[in-house]
């Protein structure tokens, strides 16, 4: 099996690497560390160039892999011609996309870690983040009203003001987020503070079931 290194759980802030192709297949390549984030963890994948090509799809070999080892082959796809197993290359990724998803991941386990304080929580059923927005599921017992979406926004926002660092630990293999007194587990990027975040903005759709989709934006990004 083909390991690729996670420079991205200690390297978040930083877009330009260096690495050896260690595998090509029909439309992508392998490559022995990466800055590219892969398509998993509920966290759209990066997008950027090796080589000066193009790289839109970023991929986990196996959803098998990527639950037992945190070096798991990833998948950068992209035209191979002129590429060769063991060759040096240079990547970078588009950072201002990656900037976005990191306030927008931080700033969702902020809106679930509030919302998770309401009599009303059940669960979270499901969620994605993108450069554009994250939206969760919650299950509630009693939808979220417009007077409760406001007062969930302020919480936040005031949370984010007050400057807080994001740091991750690993607890029994497990990549824990850690902010203040909010632990949660999560593989993906984050900026290194609250305050990195900006303002968001929230908005609700009643999904029905007892299902009410929360979706956070940034405000003036």
């Amino acid at each position: 099996m083909h390991n690729t290194q996670r420079l991205f759980d200690e390297r978040p802030e930083e877009s330009d690497f260096t690495a050896s192709i260690v595998f090509i297949g029909d439309d992508y390549i392998i490559l022995d560390r990466t800055l590219f984030y892969p398509l998993s963890g509920n966290q759209q994948c990066d997008s950027g160039e090796i080589n000066g090509k193009s790289v839109n799809n970023v991929t986990v070999e196996s959803e098998e892999h990527e639950k037992l080892s945190m070096h798991a082959p990833i998948r950068h796809y992209l035209d191979i011609q002129g590429l060769t197993v063991g060759q040096d290359v240079h990547g970078n990724i588009d950072f201002l996309k990656r900037r976005k998803i990191m306030k927008l991941h931080a700033a969702s386990h902020l809106v679930e870690h509030f919302i998770s304080q309401s009599p009303e929580f059940i669960s979270v059923e499901g969620s994605f983040v993108s450069h554009e927005k994250d939206r969760t599921d919650y299950k509630l017992s009693a939808n979220l009203s417009a007077e409760g979406l406001i007062s969930l926004e302020s919480q936040v926002n005031d949370f984010i003001d007050i400057n807080q660092p994001i740091t991750f630990k690993t607890h029994n293999g497990l990549r824990l987020w850690v902010c203040a007194d909010i632990i949660m587990p999560c593989c993906g990027t984050h900026v290194g503070n609250t305050q990195d975040i900006g303002v968001i903005k929230l908005s609700r759709k009643n999904k029905g079931k007892g299902i009410n989709r929360i979706e956070i934006t940034l405000v003036n990004e």
